[in-house]
C-alpha cells in the first residue's frame, strides 16, 4: 500500500511544476481550507496573505508539523517568527524513505506588512514576501540501491515574489487578494520548471468579534478549474477556538481547534481529500507583546 501511495504521489507530481503549491500552511490554514486570504491578522500570516501582518504586534513564534496525506514519507515542517509586521518563515516539504531523503523543497520567505490609510472606519494594507527556494534532488540509488552509497543529484534554487492587498470596513468587511510569485521564476538550469504562480480573492465579513466567514477564491496558473474555498471561526471562549473549511476542485472538508494558554497557542487541524488519506496538521504557536 505504501508503494501505492509513493506511485500515486510522483505520477501526480510529474505533471505538475517542480515546486509544490501547498496552501495550508499552519493549522488555520489547513482548518478552513485554505480561505484565509481575508480578513484580521494573525500569525499565520507569516505563511499567507502579507498585508495582514500589519494588524501584528509584538513578536510571535509559530511552529507546526504534518504529514501529507497522513504518509510518513511525506513529512512537512513549517515555521516563522514575526515582529511587528516584519516576519520570516520557513517551509520544508520532503519525500523520506525509511531515513533516506529522496527529495526535498525548501522556502525561506522573508516578508512585510504595511498600513497604506487607516481611520476610524477603513484601512487599506499591502504586503510583500521574497521567497528563496531550494529544491535537493537528493541522491542516486547507489550499490545498495536504499541512496545511502549514491552521489549527489545536485540542488537548484529559484527566487520568488508575492504581493498582498486587503481592505477593511468598519472591522467587518473585508476584501483582499493575494499573488503568489508575480515575477514568473523558474527554478534550476537545465530542470526547466515554472514555479507556481496563483490568485487568490477573499472576501470575509465578521458580524460580531467572536464569528469570522471567509470565502476565497483561488486560480493556480496553468490550470483551467478554481478552487472555491469557504471557512468559519468560531471564538467560543477567551482560550478556545474552532474552526470548519470546506472547498471544491477537489472537494475536500476540514475542522480543527486553537487552545490558548499564558501567551502559547496549541492547534490542531485536518483536511481531508477524495481519494488520499486526511492530512492533520499540529502547530503550537508564542506571543510575546
Amino acid at each position: 500500500m505504501k508503494n501505492l501511495f509513493l506511485s500515486l504521489f510522483l505520477i501526480s507530481f510529474s505533471f505538475t511544476q517542480v515546486f509544490s503549491s501547498y496552501d495550508y500552511a499552519g493549522s488555520k490554514a489547513t482548518a478552513m481550507s485554505g480561505a484565509i486570504t481575508s480578513g484580521p491578522g494573525g500569525s499565520w500570516n507569516i505563511f499567507h496573505n502579507p498585508a495582514q501582518l500589519s494588524d501584528l504586534s509584538g513578536i510571535h513564534l509559530i511552529n507546526g508539523y504534518s504529514k501529507i496525506y497522513n504518509l510518513d514519507f511525506l513529512p512537512y515542517y513549517n515555521m516563522g517568527i514575526s515582529y511587528n509586521s516584519y516576519s520570516i518563515n520557513f517551509e520544508k516539504l520532503s519525500t523520506d524513505i525509511n531515513g533516506t531523503e529522496l527529495s526535498s523543497e525548501t522556502v525561506i520567505g522573508i516578508s512585510k506588512g504595511i498600513n497604506i490609510y487607516k481611520d476610524n472606519q477603513s484601512t487599506l494594507q499591502s504586503g510583500i514576501r521574497f521567497n528563496l527556494y531550494q529544491y535537493n534532488l537528493g541522491h542516486s540509488s547507489g550499490l545498495e540501491g536504499d541512496g545511502s552509497s549514491g552521489y549527489s543529484l545536485g540542488s537548484y534554487s529559484g527566487f520568488g515574489v508575492d504581493i498582498g492587498f486587503q481592505g477593511v470596513l468598519h472591522n467587518k468587511y473585508y476584501i483582499a487578494y493575494y499573488l503568489q510569485n508575480i515575477n514568473s521564476p523558474n527554478i534550476g538550469y537545465g530542470v526547466g520548471s515554472d514555479l507556481p504562480k496563483s490568485i487568490s480573492i477573499g472576501l470575509s465579513y465578521r458580524p460580531y468579534e467572536e464569528l469570522l466567514t471567509s470565502l476565497d477564491f483561488n486560480q493556480l496558473s496553468g490550470h483551467t478549474d478554481s478552487e472555491i474555498r469557504f471557512g468559519i471561526e468560531h471564538t467560543i471562549t477567551d482560550d478556545l477556538i474552532l474552526r470548519v473549511g470546506i472547498q471544491n476542485n477537489p472537494n475536500r472538508f476540514s475542522a480543527g481547534f486553537a487552545y490558548n494558554i499564558f501567551n502559547t497557542e496549541i492547534a490542531y487541524s485536518f483536511i481531508t481529500h477524495h481519494i488520499m488519506p486526511t492530512t492533520h496538521q499540529l502547530s503550537i504557536g508564542f506571543q510575546f507583546k
